[in-house]
């Protein structure tokens, strides 16, 4: 019998307010209860340790806190990297570089490291890349969401295994019908370089007067917001109104009255696939355009009229039972792993 409190620690972007994210904590913690793990039995890793505590029912720690991470890592038998593009260095190094300390001192406290639905890279630097390839070598189990992920890793010689994004497992009974239509045309936009949020916004604005549709935006974090309102205020994007996703209620309400959906961020278009909503897909990163071709969503790159929108007609359920049947086989190779090890210590 192991003498440690908690099963996983779970580690990724959460409690930063990216609705994506905080998805991925849910389904994770929703998806190790189906593996047996108890809610009591995990811990999170959180820039905002009490709102997720309440909202995910787990215990919480501050991950900005040498102290509080190190002593929440003594106390787990295993460290979950639960989904996310966390090695990556696009914007800064500063990502790869948490993510691998924390790898690091996972080691050092005897807490076996895992990863599950990742997205790895884009890898510019040689020391991102070196960072990337160390921790996940520590990896008791490789767990990825996308096409470009899985082939790095074969390059890196690293067995690794390929399933759909976490959120699938939240796919379960609720959710609109692809027969039912409804008025809106929902727009996810980000920040990023270039025109292409402004592009989007403007084709966007065409495509819903074309159609007869409600333009309405839709915010995954506080970001997206700032995007939204200030191309709202240009006159550039002229949407009824912006919501911010916060929950899944909320989600199921606002796609239910939508006919169509294009965004930029992969978590909208996962949203979408959940909801069986057609959508078009405006990739910024590889990731976005692995899910659009695994899911039939047209693409458009920023010029040219806004292909007819699709994927609808796939089964997320069918999704999450790939997901599902992942996640028991990371979880039973990296508890198998660790208890081994606590033994043998």
């Amino acid at each position: 019998m192991t003498s440690r409190s908690w099963a996983a620690a779970l580690c990724g972007y959460y409690g930063f307010g990216n609705f994506g994210d905080e998805l991925l904590a849910e389904a994770l913690v929703r998806g190790m209860e189906e593996c047996g793990v108890p809610r009591e039995r995990l811990v999170i890793l959180s820039a905002a340790p009490e709102r997720s505590a309440r909202d995910l029912g787990v215990a919480s720690v501050d991950r900005w806190s040498f102290r509080e991470v190190w002593g929440a890592l003594k106390r787990s038998e295993t460290l979950l990297l639960g989904g996310g593009g966390l090695f990556q260095d696009v914007t800064s190094l500063r990502s790869v570089l948490y993510y691998a300390g924390v790898v690091h001192l996972a080691r050092m406290a005897g807490c076996r490291p895992w990863a599950f639905g990742q997205s790895v890279g884009p890898l510019k630097s040689w020391i991102g890349r070196a960072l990337a390839r160390r921790s996940l070598g520590r990896c008791a189990f490789r767990g990825v969401r996308d096409a470009p992920s899985e082939a790095l890793l074969r390059r890196w010689e690293m067995e690794c295994r390929r399933s759909p994004d976490g959120a699938f497992l939240l796919a379960d009974e609720g959710n609109p019908s692809p027969a039912e239509t409804g008025k809106d045309l929902l727009v996810n936009l980000r920040p990023w370089g270039g025109s292409l949020s402004r592009d989007c916004a403007k084709i966007a604005a065409v495509e819903a007067s074309r159609r007869r549709l409600s333009l309405v935006g839709v915010a995954l974090a506080p970001e997206d917001e700032g995007v939204l309102e200030d191309l709202r205020r240009d006159g550039v994007f002229p949407c009824t109104r912006v919501v911010t996703l916060t929950d899944l209620v909320q989600a199921r309400e606002l796609f239910g009255g939508a006919a169509m959906a294009v965004g930029m961020r992969l978590h909208f278009l996962v949203i979408s696939a959940v909801m069986r909503r057609p959508a078009v897909a405006v990739p910024y990163d590889p990731k976005v355009e692995s899910f659009a071709r695994d899911w039939s969503f047209p693409v458009w790159y920023g010029e040219g009229p806004l292909p007819e929108p699709g994927g609808a007609e796939k089964d997320p359920g069918d999704a999450r039972q790939e997901v599902k049947a992942a996640l028991e086989s990371a979880w039973l190779a990296s508890s198998q792993e660790a208890r081994r090890r606590e033994v043998e210590a």
